[in-house]
């Protein structure tokens, strides 16, 4: 995989939410682990290509999480076309590299798809995570013992199952949390959602499956198409059963489930914000892409992950009539 630097990398200074920039800058001394994902330099200088093709790019925010000395930019890419959008979502969690590096790799797709079709492209949500290697903020690992703070945490805009007039958390797990979910609300009146999708892994399973929180559930058409492609790319799918959380799987997808995270926000059609319940993004197709991690080569990932994107990219205009 080969990426082309575009621009110095600058000492960061901190800046405002949501702030229009001409370039993602990063600390020059900020280093990757070196596990054979692309380095964070030559991902952002691949994303950064869209701007080239009159594309926006937004600061998300700043972060820095506890324990860590750099700031590094949370961004996202804006097409030049407005209206109901697809929203593409990756890097949710620091140890799951594939999505990322795949994004990069289609970049030039994903492009096009924005010449004629309103795109969010937010490509790399946990940056510290990625460099690093750790899934959460505050923990390198998934454990039933931590109390996590995940960068795609949704908890204090969604209702309370048993009081849908509150929230189910009292503020945001996080800064990093708090900022992307402003964002998607500040974002989402300009680029109202039809479709979102969030690319991920599990190093814990070994058969993927795919999450469909829109309105037909396990009856999404392009889940049905993801779960083809995964497998003939050589990504082993749970066809049936359930979950490692217990949620049931029909033909290699998982319907509508509670979860707090971003995805379920992105579904949702009512949420509570400050104390007050108001219309939520309602995506009509929303796609979670589950795939092992602990087994197959990060490359083989990468290339099943660019395969994926491909066809839903191309499908993607179809689906959103």
């Amino acid at each position: 995989m080969r990426f082309e630097l575009i621009f110095l990398a600058l000492a960061l200074s901190a800046g405002p939410f949501h702030a229009a920039a001409a370039e993602p800058d990063l600390p020059v001394d900020l280093t990757t682990v070196d596990d054979g994902r692309a380095t964070i330099h030559q991902l952002y200088a691949s994303y950064a290509t869209l701007l080239q093709k009159g594309w926006e790019l937004d600061v998300v925010a700043h972060s820095q999480p506890a324990g860590t000395e750099r700031l590094i930019p949370m961004v996202a890419f804006r097409s030049p076309v407005s209206g109901p959008a697809t929203w593409i979502i990756s890097g949710i969690h620091g140890e799951e590299a594939a999505g990322p590096n795949a994004i990069a790799a289609v970049i030039d797709d994903i492009a096009k798809l924005g010449e004629h079709r309103p795109v969010v492209l937010i490509p790399l949500s946990n940056p510290h995570g990625y460099v690093r290697n750790w899934r959460y903020l505050n923990s390198p690992v998934w454990s039933e013992d931590i109390d996590a703070q995940s960068v795609g945490d949704a908890s204090h805009l969604l209702p309370d199952p048993e009081n849908s007039l509150r929230a189910r958390a009292a503020a945001a797990s996080s800064a990093e949390a708090d900022a992307i979910t402003r964002y998607i609300l500040e974002t989402i009146g300009a680029y109202p959602p039809l479709i979102s999708i969030d690319l991920h892994e599990d190093d814990k399973i070994r058969e993927g499956y795919v999450y469909s929180q829109g309105v037909q559930g396990a009856d999404e058409p392009l889940a049905a198409e993801a779960v083809r492609v995964l497998r003939e790319n050589a990504i082993p799918i749970k066809l049936d059963g359930y979950t490692r959380f217990e949620e049931r799987i029909e033909e290699g997808i998982v319907g509508p489930v509670a979860d707090s995270s971003i995805d379920e926000l992105m579904s949702a059609k009512e949420i509570i914000v400050e104390g007050a319940p108001q219309a939520g993004p309602a995506a009509r197709i929303v796609l979670v892409f589950e795939t092992p991690a602990g087994e197959l080569p990060l490359a083989q990932r990468v290339r099943a992950l660019e395969a994926l994107l491909r066809r839903m990219i191309l499908l993607i205009p179809d689906a959103a009539n």
